[in-house]
């Protein structure tokens, strides 16, 4: 009877004694778990790569994502938001571990400013961007002359003006190829025959491209220019090319 007792009061001991083991076990790793989770609060999101918009903007974007855990961060959703900005090209959202997001950001670059009763400005694919305070201190081209409609200009979207197009192609050939001249152009506007006009910014040296064969014409300009020596193309009043394979010169009188 003692003997089954004690062993009655000694299993009794051991299932105790394993209990209270499991609980410690169980304590302990419950505070493992919570300072693992805690470990995955956002902390810090970085932003990289904004010239134009200011890092507040980003970060307004971002605010509207109302989560602690980087792992609870749904990078394609936050790139497609950002990306909806007219100014934003491209955007890398990616965790760093344990507590950070990254955020890369790739912005349209003005190549142009649309003349218009808003200014607009307009990158080298023809998308548009919106009015902005970056146009105050921009030097870049202006194209004037184009058809005003508002709805050939949509925020963030490539522009529907055929003439615009084909002036956005006449500053990417000139920005790759003939650097200086696109630094030194004031204005490109449209004459009443629909001719592409050039307008220098040093002198108003005034060049008239026509309106066909416009690439072949920026080479055979290109190589008038390498030509002058030390001369210049400001030197000359007009530069008329509207004639096949000519180039028609006038000097300042």
């Amino acid at each position: 009877m003692n003997k089954n007792k004690k062993k009655t009061l000694s299993l009794r001991n051991i299932i105790g004694i394993g209990l209270s083991v499991l609980f410690i076990i169980t304590l302990i790793s419950a505070s493992k778990w919570a300072n693992y989770r805690n470990s995955f609060y956002l902390s810090k999101i970085n932003i990289s790569g904004y010239k134009i918009l200011d890092r507040e903007d980003y970060e307004n974007i971002l605010s509207d994502f109302k989560v602690q855990s980087i792992n609870n961060y749904k990078l394609r959703e936050i790139s497609n938001k950002i990306e909806k900005n007219p100014f934003v090209k491209a955007v890398q959202v990616s965790r760093q571990f344990p507590n950070v997001i990254n955020v890369n950001i790739v912005e349209r670059k003005p190549l142009a400013i649309i003349n218009l009763d808003e200014q607009l400005m307009i990158d080298s694919d023809a998308y548009i961007l919106p009015n902005h305070h970056f146009i105050d201190s921009a030097l870049i081209p202006v194209l004037s002359g184009f058809n005003p409609e508002k709805d050939l200009y949509p925020y963030g979207k490539e522009t529907f003006s055929v003439k615009v197009k084909e002036a956005i192609s006449i500053l990417n050939q000139l920005s790759t190829s003939f650097n200086t001249l696109y630094n030194n152009i004031s204005e490109i506007t449209l004459n009443n025959n629909d001719d592409y006009v050039i307008i220098l910014s040093d002198r108003p040296t005034r060049v008239i491209l026509g309106k066909n064969n416009i690439i072949t014409k920026l080479n055979i300009l290109k190589s008038f220019d390498e030509s002058l020596g030390q001369r210049q193309l400001t030197d000359f009043r007009l530069l008329d090319m509207r004639y096949n394979k000519q180039l028609v010169a006038k000097e300042w009188s």
